[in-house]
């Protein structure tokens, strides 16, 4: 019976573990305006050119329609994701937005390895972080002191390489706490904002853990411009 219970927890904890690690962060913005006939034919459009791009490039902006119908779209992969892999996220990612978030003028979606957004608004180049979204792993660390300092070290050193042009903004790295625990994190940029406009988001997102995630095993905190994660397995 012993042997039941612990097989039936393992089975547990594994489901909440896959469902933690593949959710998807969705915003239709309700209090945007119902889209119109044209406004929805310029959402199309910007949506078909974006899985276009973004399918080769990992990273594209689109614009397309005139006064207040002009519709503004991005979409990216992350920095490390290759071609073929990214070509299938967007599409996915451009289908489930299309069924979601019917006829909103503002929706955004993030996937673990991509991510899209469009409105009628210009947000090009802009530091969006008025609206958040946290998870974390309901278990906690057992030795906080230790954890945090690695942790705040880990974390400096990825916003530094995502701030850096050249790495498509993703920074990534690893630090051994023990021989059998290592922490792994990420920390990406949309690709449209200024190096510095970078770091400022990934240091709000960063400057979330405390209150959100304060000494759990795994934390991830997105925002419209950026997102930061940490595990204990590979990210």
């Amino acid at each position: 019976m012993a042997f039941t219970h612990q097989y039936l927890l393992l089975i547990f904890s594994i489901c909440i573990l896959y469902i933690y690690s593949t959710q998807a962060q969705l915003l239709c913005n309700e209090n945007s305006n119902t889209a119109t006939t044209e406004i929805a034919n310029n959402i199309n459009t910007v949506l078909t050119r974006l899985v276009q791009a973004t399918s080769t490039s990992g990273y594209s902006v689109a614009a397309f329609g005139s006064g207040q119908a002009r519709v503004f779209g991005l979409a990216q992969c992350r920095g490390d994701v290759p071609p073929e892999e990214c070509s299938t996220c967007i599409q996915n990612i451009v289908k489930e937005i299309n069924t979601t978030c019917p006829n909103r003028t503002d929706a955004r979606l993030w996937y673990d390895r991509c991510y899209i957004r469009y409105n009628t608004k210009n947000f090009f180049g802009q530091v969006d972080v008025g609206y958040g979204t946290y998870f974390s792993n309901p278990e906690t660390v057992a030795d906080p002191e230790t954890f945090n300092e690695a942790l705040t070290a880990l974390m400096n050193q990825n916003n530094d390489l995502a701030s850096r042009p050249e790495n498509k903004g993703l920074g990534k790295g690893q630090t051994r706490l023990s021989d059998s625990m290592t922490i792994y994190a990420a920390s990406q940029c949309i690709r449209d904002l200024a190096p510095s406009s970078c770091r400022v988001c990934l240091e709000i997102a960063v400057g979330d853990f405390p209150t959100y995630c304060a000494n759990k095993k795994g934390c991830r905190v997105y925002y419209n411009s950026c997102y930061v994660q940490y595990e204990f397995y590979p990210v």
